[in-house]
């Protein structure tokens, strides 16, 4: 059914068209060449709703593209509400991942406003008779520029019709000057809502007689049932059922309490699974590196070696990491004869709904994901078991189901930053200039694209060789903030330091002897300026250190101020200079870069899974260190860039500056470089 007032519709967001394979994807319709998606309704009401396949996970999209339609419109903020991640209503998506929501998603959006701005303005010419040159557009009305009187409210100009428009690609977008909330700072939209309770996460779901799930987990990766008796928790007080299928142990009652209680005497016997332990992750990752992909190769690194002034071979490690969000998976799953509800947190609503199609045999138009709030992701909420879980429970029982993980539970059954072991070697000359640069990076898990992340070199080097590869693994390896760059950036950053250090130059001056882009030296230099960078300092107990990089197209540079007294680093200042294009909310990004350094800095100081006989050891966050408010430095963002130029990522490039800043400011202070993270467990 169509609704009435205005719809702009239009194909998926810009990057992801029909011709690369994805397809046309229109209200969770996924068969090519369906009729387009909605993207933009103007109702009666006079209110706007704005349609996206993203979700919203603290990342402050819902507020940012309500923002950009906003200004498109000319009409108030307050009047435009959004919609995100339902399968039913929103356009297709593949996730919400790789700082794209604004980059793409906001694009897409401007043109749909921008499209109904001027289906909106031809409207009005219509019924006031006026030219369109006579006509002027502010706070949700269209009025005549010689007789402000004469005006129409967009929901006046939309009563009683049905109209749908197709996104014009080519339409004119609101320039810079023109903006009155872009480039603004704003508050979160949906900031009242979550502080004061009222947002809603899968957790809070609640169905006509649902049951409440907890599943039997093996002790190690990989482990298979054997045996298992739960007669002891049959009969309970509270318990429904116990469930088994496969390998799949699940108690079924009234509440959490009683399901906790029931699950807890359930005896199992498991045989197999991993035995391996944290120390010998680098070695595993030597030896079974595989699939080799050369990122860069220019020049004949070989020859540029044998005629060096000097060369410089060092091998770095990053662990495996967890993503530790606040909010737990969860799910609810409710089948209605054929059809099936799943109510949940997941960074890739579209993809879940694929997923529990194919498991249950069923047309994806029978499957609606609804996304909740969702409190916290990282990447790691693309992997979203709860779903099938509850909907595979909710089949048996014949009742809607809630699963929901307990902390240990989501820092077991998630997946965890990809381990790296990255060697390097580099030629350079007294002068400073770097000559040859040959990387060889090894990444754990399958994907060949989380490694390339940030593996090139930024600098002007006229012989480079960088090689990627995968390896295996003990845990399950998945998405994180940045990827593979935040490893990456630390071997290639600390790595330009140690040549600094060994030819006695300052670190800030061998990287602007070394950069052409442009756009690297303008971050660096705002960063450093900002931060009073100052060469020739002595090492004492306080240390400073920079770092720049790269990541979804946006440029960083940070600059860092620690101390260090024994093996406690106690880091007081950052800086970081950003480049994202066009910035729709300042206050937003500064609170993608606040964010990013924060979990760069547990990254960089103590974050690391403890593995021991195939299992996680430190599942909570009594034993699994993450920063704390009292450990929070000053940090101060500073945003650079053409706001003329597209928007690009902000959630992701803010972190993967942190690491090797910090390491390099811990040399600068101690003497002592650190080339395995996390740095306090390797100082001396």
């Amino acid at each position: 059914m169509r609704d009435a007032g205005l719809s702009i519709v239009g194909d998926t967001a810009p990057g992801f068209p029909a011709r690369q394979g994805y397809g046309t994807r229109a209200y969770g319709n996924t068969s090519p060449g369906t009729p387009l998606a909605r993207w933009l309704l103007m109702r009666p009401d006079g209110r706007v709703t704005i349609f996206a396949g993203k979700v919203e996970y603290g990342q402050n999209i819902r507020t940012g593209l309500a923002v950009e339609v906003a200004d498109e419109l000319r009409m108030p903020l307050s009047a435009v509400d959004v919609v995100l991640g339902d399968t039913d209503q929103t356009p297709w998506d593949m996730g919400t991942f790789g700082s794209q929501s604004t980059a793409r998603v906001g694009l897409q959006l401007r043109m749909a406003a921008a499209t109904a701005r001027e289906a909106l303005l031809e409207l009005a010419s219509q019924r006031l008779d006026l030219p369109r040159e006579d006509l002027v557009m502010r706070d949700g009305s269209v009025a005549s520029n010689a007789d402000p009187g004469r005006a129409f409210t967009y929901g006046q100009l939309v009563d009683g019709q049905t109209i749908e428009r197709e996104i014009d690609e080519e339409v004119a977008l609101t320039k810079e000057r023109d903006f009155t909330v872009m480039g603004s700072d704003v508050r979160r939209i949906d900031a009242q809502a979550r502080v004061t309770g009222r947002a809603v996460y899968a957790q809070d779901v609640l169905r006509p007689g649902m049951l409440f799930a907890r599943i039997l987990r093996g002790p190690s990766f990989g482990a298979r049932l054997v045996e298992v008796d739960a007669s002891a928790a049959e009969h309970m007080p509270g318990m429904v059922s116990v469930v088994r299928d496969g390998d799949l142990i699940a108690v079924l009652a009234d509440d959490d309490e009683s399901a906790d209680r029931a699950l807890s005497v359930i005896q199992a016997t498991w045989e197999g699974g991993a035995r391996g332990s944290t120390i010998d992750i680098p070695g595993i990752l030597a030896e079974t590196k595989r699939d080799p992909v050369a990122v860069q190769e220019t020049g004949d690194v070989d020859e540029a070696f044998r005629h060096a002034d000097h060369i410089l071979e060092a091998t770095y490690y990053a662990p495996h990491v967890s993503t530790l969000p606040m909010e737990p998976r969860a799910a609810v799953a409710e089948w209605d004869g054929d059809k099936l509800t799943v109510w949940a947190g997941a960074q890739r609503p579209f993809g879940l709904r694929t997923e529990l199609a194919g498991m249950f045999r069923v047309p994806e138009s029978d499957v609606s994901v609804i996304s909740m709030e969702i409190g916290g992701g990282f990447g790691t909420k693309s992997w979203y078991p709860t779903g099938a879980e509850a909907a595979k429970l909710a089949r048996i029982a014949g009742r809607p189901v809630r699963v929901a993980y307990t902390r240990q539970e989501d820092a077991t059954e998630g997946t965890f930053r990809p381990a790296a072991l990255i060697e390097i070697k580099s030629a350079f000359g007294t002068d400073g200039t770097i000559t040859a640069w040959q990387c060889e990076a090894i990444h754990a898990g399958p994907m060949g694209y989380i490694a390339q992340r940030g593996a090139q070199t930024p600098y002007a080097v006229r012989d480079v060789a960088v090689h990627v590869y995968c390896a295996n693994t003990l845990v399950r390896v998945g998405s994180y903030r940045s990827l593979g760059a935040a490893a990456n950036h630390f071997a290639r950053e600390s790595h330009v330091d140690e040549i600094a250090s060994t030819i006695g130059l300052d670190p800030f001056e061998l990287r602007m002897r070394n950069l052409s882009d442009a756009r690297y030296r303008s971050v660096l230099e705002a960063a450093a300026s900002r931060f009073g960078w100052q060469s020739g300092v002595p090492p004492t107990n306080r240390g400073v250190g920079l770092s720049i990089g790269e990541d979804v197209g946006s440029y960083v540079a940070s600059c860092v101020e620690l101390a260090v007294e024994g093996r406690e680093i106690r880091v007081r200042r950052v800086v970081t200079a950003i480049d994202c294009g066009l910035v729709v909310n300042p206050e937003g990004v500064r609170n993608q870069v606040e964010g990013s350094t924060v979990m760069g800095l547990g990254g960089a100081l103590y974050e690391a899974i403890e593995i021991g006989e195939g299992s996680i050891l430190n599942t909570s966050l009594s034993r699994y260190q993450v920063p704390r408010i009292t450990d929070s430095p000053e940090i101060e963002v500073v945003l650079t860039g053409d706001p003329g130029a597209p928007s690009t990522g902000a959630g992701e490039p803010g972190l993967v500056t942190v690491a090797p800043a910090v390491a390099n400011a811990v040399f600068d202070s101690t003497g002592q470089r650190v080339r395995e993270l996390p740095l306090k467990r390797q100082l001396r």
